[in-house]
């Protein structure tokens, strides 16, 4: 199971609403949870999540992303 790092991003591809980016701006536990802001493909915030890293990753929807 991955964890939290401070600036890790993700990536979720949704066919109706675009593209998402997720960035972990805190850390806490050591990696095990987090809060990560979720922007649009225009930088716009749309959301923000808190809480594990087994929680986020359940969805199956984030992948990390490569830059």
């Amino acid at each position: 199971m991955l964890e939290f790092t401070l600036g890790q991003k993700w990536i979720m591809a949704d066919a109706t609403f675009g593209t998402f980016f997720a960035e972990a701006t805190e850390v806490f536990e050591g990696g095990i949870s987090g809060i990560l802001i979720i922007t649009d493909e225009q930088g716009n915030i749309v959301d923000t999540f808190t809480g594990s890293a087994a929680e986020f990753q359940a969805s199956g929807e984030w992948r990390l992303f490569e830059e």
